[in-house]
């Protein structure tokens, strides 16, 4: 058994990784760092006042949950999505949050629903002044919110690595003029309602069109000339 000291040390030491993860995670998630952008270990730990040991202990994880990509020789970089894809993201995230919303409506409570219309009403907001980090950083806390109420923490686990690099990518692609942004906090405004009021099949069908309706709107915005 490690001394009382030590284990405090390494406590403290996992403590400090996760924070580092957060960190990074919201500056991608953010726009911050741009995808494609370039992450130096040592950079990194002089403008957080870490190790690098513990700044690349971070980078990995980040890399499991999808976010940065580790070339050997190459150094670490923001992951960039292509067209494929996006659309294979995509394509898995509608089944997978479908089947999130489904369990969610088991177990959802009024105060939960409550949850839900006020993150709408702050993605409604930031749309109105075009605050763009604000309207994805509600957007996402809207849907993590659903995944959430599943109540199956792998489901979760899943969709947080299959849905939130797609948000941070969307923060550095997407410029829209204010309408298209509050659109967008009017069909969550929809999905919510039908989230009180569709019983459980017709609810997974109408996310699933909800989210493939986005889908090829956001290919059409992110990637106009493959379209």
């Amino acid at each position: 058994m490690l001394p009382g000291s030590q284990v405090f040390k390494q406590l403290e030491q996992i403590s400090k990784k996760d924070r580092v993860v957060a960190i990074l995670k919201e500056a991608i998630v953010s726009g911050t760092m741009k995808p494609g952008d370039a992450i130096v270990e040592n950079k990194v730990a002089q403008q957080l006042g870490v190790g690098q040991p513990l700044v690349r202990e971070a980078l990995i994880e980040l890399e499991h949950q999808g976010f940065v990509q580790r070339f050997p020789y190459r150094g670490t970089y923001v992951t960039k999505l292509n067209q494929d894809d996006i659309e294979q993201i995509f394509n898995l995230r509608i089944k997978l949050e479908a089947l999130a919303i489904d369990w969610a409506k088991q177990h959802a409570q009024p105060e939960d629903i409550e949850s839900l219309r006020q993150y709408v009403g702050l993605m409604m907001q930031a749309a109105q002044v075009h605050d763009i980090a604000q309207f994805y950083k509600s957007d996402l806390a809207f849907h993590r919110k659903i995944w959430e109420l599943s109540g199956n923490r792998y489901l979760v686990e899943a969709l947080e690595r299959v849905v939130a690099p797609l948000f941070a990518f969307f923060v550095m692609k997407t410029i829209q003029d204010h309408k298209s942004y509050e659109e967008s906090a009017e069909m969550h405004e929809k999905i919510v309602e039908a989230f009180s009021l569709l019983e459980s099949t017709r609810l997974r069908e109408f996310m699933e069109k909800s989210l493939g309706g986005w889908k090829d709107d956001m290919l059409r915005k992110l990637l106009p000339d493959s379209r």
